[in-house]
C-alpha cells in the first residue's frame, strides 16, 4: 500500500507533466486509490467511470474531463510502480479515450435530437453512427501524449431528420462529430481529454467530417491509396454503433487486404517511411518514434506483413501490432526470435515514448538533452546502460524493417543458419570435411544443449532420401525448419524429433511443409514441447495427413459422430480403432494449443470431450461384450467422471478419474449376480481404455475415489453410496464430489439412475456444508510441505505455495459454504469463481485475484506435463526445463530484466495474492513461501 506523499512524489518524479492534475484537485488522489492500485482496470470499470447524464455542454466538458484526470494519474503511477506493463497501460488508456468518446456521442445526440428531432431511416430506426479509432487508438496501443485519429461513418444519406426541414442527414451527423470532437479536444478550465485528428478521413482535412457508408465505399473503390490501406488496418470501432462498427470493417476489407500476394508492397512502405523522415525532418537520434529502429518502423514491419498476407490468412486482421506479430509468428511468417526480439524491443522504446509524455505532457518522441535523470527515472543505472539498451533495440528494429526487402528469398543467410545448411548439404554430397562443420554448426541451432547429440542427428538429416536437407532439397523449407527448431522451447527434443519424423516417413510431406509454414511452425513446436506427443507423430507418420486434412481442431459433432460410426465389432479391432482415433484428436488439439490458435480452456474442454467420446465408446462395448456372456442385469450401470475430467479441465497428461454405481442393491443372490455382471463391465471398460496397442497408447486410469477407496468395491449402489456419503465420507470426499460428472449409463433404467446419482453426488457435495476451514489450512499444509517438495528455486505450479491447491480448496470450500444457491454449483473452478462472483459470494477483486492465478498456474501445468510427462510438476527456476517452460508461454525480457526472472516474478506475485486470500478466508497455512528464506 503506497500513502499519498509517496505516490505524489513518484509523479512529480516521473510524470511531472501529470502532478499539476493532483495539486489542483484534492480528492483526485484519494479517488485513485479508492480501487487498490494493484487492481487492473478493465473495460467495463472504465467504461462505468464515464457512464453518466450531463446537465450541458458545459457540465459534460467539466465531468469528462474529472473522470479522465481520475484515469490517467491512476494508469501512469501503476506502470510507475511497476504495477503494469507497457501493454497494459496502453490498452487502458485506449480505453479511456473510446469511452470518453462515446459518452460525449450519447450526450450530444439526445441534445442534437431533442432539438431537430433524430436521423432516422425510411423504416423509422434511427440510422447508426460508429468513430473508428485508426493509429494507436484503433490498435489499443495508445500513449499519454497521444492524439486521438478518428474517422466517422453514418449508415446512409437516405432518411431524414425531424421533419426534414432543418438538418440533412449529413448536417446531423456533420454537426455531430464537430461537437463531440470539442467535448474531447478543446482546451478548457478543466484541461482536455485528448487531442483530436480527423485527417485519415476520406479526402483527407478537405472531406467531409463524416461518411456515409456508401460515399466511403465510393471513394476506397476509386480513390483509395496504399497508405489508406495501412491506415485501415489498425481501424477499430471504439465509439457509436458497435454492430455498424464491424459492418464498415467488413465493407473495407476487401480494399484493405487484397486476395494476391504482392511483395512489392514492403518497397512502397519503405518509401513511405524515408518520406516522413524527409517531409518531417526528423532527428534521427532523439526521436524514437520516426527515427531509425524506431516505434514507426517496427509497427511498419508487422504490417506489411499484415498487409501482404491478410488476404489469404483472415486471423492477421487484426489492428494491435504485438497481437498482428504473434499470429505471423503462429503462421510461420515469423520466425519466434524475431518475434520475441521485437517484442522486447517495442517494449522498451513504448515506455520510453510513455515516459517522455509524462514528462513533457505534449506529444513529443524526442529523447531529453538531460539524459541521465531521464535514464534512471525508466530504472537503468546510468546514461550509458540506457543508451545501450535503446541502442540494441533500435538496431533489432531497423535489421528487421530492412529485412522485408533484403533478404525477400529467406535462404537464412543473414541468421548464421547459411553455414549450417551448407555443410548439411557438403555431409550429403559426402565432402571430406562436412563432419567437421556440421559439429561446428550444431550450437547454432541447438544453443548450449548436448552438441554430440544435435551433431547426430544433423548427420541423420543427411541420410534421409527426399528430404529437405539434401543436395537438391528445398533450401527455403530446410532454412524455415532449422530456425523452428532453434527457437522451439527445447531446440534439442525438435531436433531429434524432427530427425525421427522424416527418417520414418514424413519426408513425404516435404510439398506441404513447404507450402503451409502454419503446419511447419506448429509441428517443429509441438516437436519441441512434448516428447508424448512427438513420439505417437513420429511412430505414425501417417496421421499428419488426417491431421492436415481435419483442420485445426475437432468439433464435438466431429468427435461424437467419429466415435459411433464404422465401429468394428471384434474387440482387438476396435481398441486399434479406439487409440488411433484418440492419437488423430490428440495430435490435432495439440498442434493447435502449439500454434496458440487454442486457449487453455478450450484446450480442457477439447481434450474432455475426446476422453468423454472415448469412455462412453469403451463402456458400450464392455457392456455388449460381458452381457452378450454373462446375460444382461436387472441393474444399470452410471459412468461418473471425476477430477479434472469432471470438471471439464483435462490437460494433454491428465488420468481419467472414475467412479462406477449401480441403480439396485446386490443384497439377494440373484442381486449379486447383476454386480458380478456390472463389475466385469466395469473392469473391461478399464481394460479397455488403458491397453497397451500399436496404435497408441491409452489413457491411465484412477478409480481410488470411489468409497473406501482402493479398499472399495470397482462397482458400488446408489443406495450404499448415498449411505457412505452421508455416514462415513471425510469432508475431502464430499469436496471431490463437486467436479463429479455423470458421463454415461446402460441399462433397462440408464436414465432414471443416471438423474438419482446426480441427486446424490449433489445432497454430499452441497448439502452438508463444507469441512472445517482450519482442517482445510491444515491440509493445504500438509499437502505443501510433504507433495510439493518446493525448495529456494525449485516451485510447483498446483502442490506450491499459492499454486493451483490453493484456489481449488478456496473456491470448492466457497461452494460448499454457499450450496444452497443453485448457481454455485458449478463443475469447472473458472465457471465456479464467476459463480461466486455473480451471486456476491466473492468479491470483484478476490475472484480477479483467483481467475488470473487459475489460468497462469494451470498453463504452467500444462506446459510442463508436455515437456516432462513422467516428472513430478516441479520446476526448477532457471534450470533448462523452466527456461523451456518460459519459451512456450511466450515471456519476453520486460525493462532489462531477463525473461526468466520476469517468469517468476508473475509466479511469485500470483502465488502470494492466492495464499493471502486463502488464509484471509479460510485460515491460516503455516507453511512459508520456499522463495521467502527460512
Amino acid at each position: 500500500m503506497h500513502g499519498p506523499s509517496e505516490l505524489l512524489e513518484a509523479l512529480e518524479s516521473h510524470a511531472p507533466a501529470l502532478a499539476p492534475l493532483i495539486h489542483a484537485d484534492g480528492a483526485l488522489l484519494d479517488d485513485v486509490q479508492a480501487r487498490p492500485l494493484e487492481r487492473r482496470d478493465d473495460r467495463e470499470a472504465i467504461e462505468q467511470a464515464f457512464d453518466f447524464e450531463a446537465l450541458d455542454e458545459a457540465d459534460l466538458h467539466r465531468r469528462l474531463r474529472r473522470v479522465r484526470h481520475r484515469a490517467m494519474v491512476r494508469i501512469a503511477l501503476r506502470e510507475i510502480l511497476g504495477l503494469a506493463d507497457i501493454d497494459q497501460t496502453a490498452r487502458e488508456l485506449a480505453t479511456v479515450a473510446g469511452a470518453a468518446l462515446d459518452a460525449a456521442l450519447r450526450a450530444h445526440r439526445g441534445w442534437l435530437a431533442a432539438r431537430f428531432g433524430d436521423a432516422m431511416r425510411a423504416d423509422g430506426q434511427p440510422i447508426p453512427l460508429t468513430a473508428l479509432g485508426m493509429g494507436k487508438l484503433g490498435g489499443g496501443e495508445l500513449n499519454f501524449g497521444s492524439d486521438v485519429d478518428l474517422v466517422f461513418f453514418y449508415g446512409t444519406d437516405e432518411g431524414q431528420v425531424g421533419e426534414g426541414l432543418d438538418l440533412s442527414v449529413h448536417d446531423f451527423f456533420t454537426r455531430l462529430v464537430r461537437a463531440v470532437s470539442r467535448a474531447i479536444g478543446e482546451i478548457t478550465e478543466d484541461g482536455y481529454v485528448f487531442r483530436v485528428d480527423l485527417r485519415l478521413r476520406p479526402e483527407g482535412s478537405q472531406g467531409p467530417l463524416a461518411n456515409s457508408l456508401a460515399s466511403a465505399e465510393r471513394y476506397y473503390a476509386e480513390f483509395g491509396r496504399t497508405w489508406e490501406r495501412g491506415a485501415l488496418l489498425r481501424a477499430r470501432p471504439v465509439a457509436g454503433d458497435p454492430t455498424f462498427g464491424d459492418e464498415v470493417l467488413a465493407m473495407l476489407a476487401p480494399f484493405i487486404f487484397r486476395r494476391s500476394v504482392d511483395p512489392t508492397l514492403a518497397d512502397a512502405m519503405h518509401e513511405m517511411m524515408a518520406k516522413t523522415r524527409r517531409d518531417l525532418r526528423v532527428d534521427e537520434a532523439r526521436d524514437v518514434k520516426l527515427g531509425r529502429g524506431g516505434i514507426r518502423e517496427a509497427e511498419f514491419f508487422v504490417q506489411t506483413l499484415q498487409l501482404i498476407w491478410g488476404g489469404q490468412h483472415r486471423e492477421l486482421r487484426v489492428a494491435n501490432t504485438i497481437e498482428g506479430l504473434r499470429r505471423l509468428r503462429a503462421l510461420g511468417l515469423v520466425t519466434h526470435q524475431d518475434a520475441e526480439a521485437l517484442e522486447t524491443a517495442w517494449a522498451l522504446l513504448r515506455r520510453i515514448e510513455h515516459r517522455i509524455h509524462m514528462s513533457t505532457g505534449y506529444q513529443t518522441h524526442d529523447l531529453p538533452a538531460e539524459r541521465e535523470p531521464f535514464a534512471r527515472s525508466l530504472g537503468f543505472e546510468d546514461r550509458e546502460a540506457f543508451e545501450d539498451a535503446l541502442r540494441s533495440a533500435r538496431a533489432i528494429v531497423a535489421d528487421l524493417f530492412d529485412s522485408l526487402v533484403d533478404d525477400p528469398a529467406g535462404t537464412g543467410e543473414h541468421d548464421g543458419l547459411g553455414f549450417v545448411l551448407d555443410a548439411l548439404e557438403a555431409a550429403s554430397a559426402g565432402e571430406d570435411d562436412a563432419d567437421e562443420r556440421l559439429r561446428a554448426g550444431a550450437p547454432l541451432v541447438v544453443g548450449d544443449a548436448d552438441p554430440d547429440e544435435a551433431h547426430a542427428h544433423l548427420r541423420r538429416l543427411t541420410r534421409i532420401r527426399r528430404g529437405p536437407f539434401g543436395v537438391r532439397g528445398p533450401r527455403r523449407l530446410a532454412t524455415r525448419l532449422l530456425r523452428e527448431v532453434r527457437e522451439a522451447a527445447e531446440p534439442a527434443l525438435a531436433l531429434r524429433f524432427l530427425a525421427d519424423f522424416l527418417a520414418r516417413g514424413g519426408a513425404g510431406y516435404t510439398r506441404a511443409l513447404a507450402e503451409e509454414p502454419r503446419l511447419a511452425r506448429r509441428l517443429i513446436g509441438l516437436f519441441g514441447q512434448s516428447p508424448t506427443l512427438a513420439e505417437l507423430l513420429c511412430g505414425h507418420p501417417e496421421t499428419l495427413g488426417a491431421v492436415f486434412a481435419g483442420g485445426s481442431l475437432p468439433t464435438p459433432e466431429e468427435v461424437e459422430r467419429a466415435h459411433s460410426t464404422d465401429r468394428p465389432r471384434e474387440v482387438e479391432d476396435f481398441v486399434a480403432w479406439l487409440r488411433r482415433l484418440r492419437r488423430e484428436q490428440l495430435l490435432r488439439i495439440g498442434l493447435a494449443w502449439i500454434g496458440q490458435e487454442l486457449a487453455p480452456r478450450d484446450t480442457q474442454r477439447a481434450l474432455s470431450r475426446l476422453a468423454d467420446a472415448q469412455l462412453a465408446a469403451a463402456t458400450d462395448v464392455a457392456w455388449r461384450e460381458i452381457t452378450t456372456r454373462m446375460g444382461e442385469p436387472a441393474s444399470s450401470l452410471v459412468v461418473v467422471a471425476m477430477g479434472k475430467l469432471g470438471g471439464g479441465e483435462l490437460g494433454f497428461t491428465s488420468d481419467l478419474d472414475l467412479l462406477f454405481l449401480y441403480s439396485r442393491d446386490g443384497e439377494t443372490e440373484k442381486g449379486r449376480a447383476h454386480v458380478e455382471v456390472l463389475a466385469r463391465v466395469a473392469q473391461r471398460t478399464l481394460r479397455l481404455l488403458s491397453q497397451p496397442d500399436a496404435e497408441g497408447p491409452g489413457y491411465e486410469v484412477d478409480t481410488r475415489l470411489r468409497p473406501s477407496g482402493s479398499q472399495g468395491l470397482l462397482v458400488s449402489s446408489l443406495a450404499g453410496f448415498e449411505r457412505y456419503q452421508r455416514d462415513r465420507a471425510e469432508a475431502w470426499e464430499r469436496q471431490a464430489l463437486l467436479r463429479a460428472r455423470v458421463v454415461h449409463a446402460l441399462g433397462a433404467d440408464a436414465e432414471a439412475a443416471a438423474d438419482q446419482a446426480r441427486t446424490i453426488i449433489e445432497q454430499a457435495a452441497f448439502g452438508m456444508g463444507p469441512p472445517e476451514a482450519e482442517r482445510m489450512a491444515e491440509l493445504r499444509r500438509r499437502m505443501q510441505l510433504e507433495l510439493a517438495r518446493e525448495q529456494a528455486d525449485r516451485y510447483h505450479p498446483k502442490l506450491g505455495f499459492g499454486g493451483l491447491v490453493d484456489i481449488e480448496f478456496l473456491v470448492q470450500w466457497l461452494q460448499m459454504r454457499h450450496g444452497s444457491d443453485p448457481t454455485v454449483r458449478q463443475r469447472h473452478t473458472l465457471d465456479a469463481i464467476d459463480a461466486l462472483r455473480a451471486a456476491g459470494s466473492l468479491s470483484d477483486a478476490d475472484a480477479e485475484v483467483l481467475a488470473d492465478g487459475y489460468r497462469f498456474f494451470r498453463r504452467v501445468e500444462q506446459c510442463t506435463g508436455l515437456l516432462d510427462p513422467t516428472g513430478d510438476g516441479g520446476l526448477q527456476m532457471g534450470g533448462r526445463r523452466a527456461r523451456a517452460v518460459t519459451r512456450a508461454l511466450g515471456r519476453r525480457e520486460r525493462d532489462g530484466v531477463d525473461a526468466m526472472e520476469v517468469f517468476a516474478r508473475e509466479w511469485r506475485t500470483r502465488a502470494e495474492a492466492c495464499r493471502a486470500l486463502f488464509e484471509r478466508t479460510l485460515a491460516p497455512v503455516g507453511a512459508p513461501a520456499c522463495w521467502s528464506g527460512p
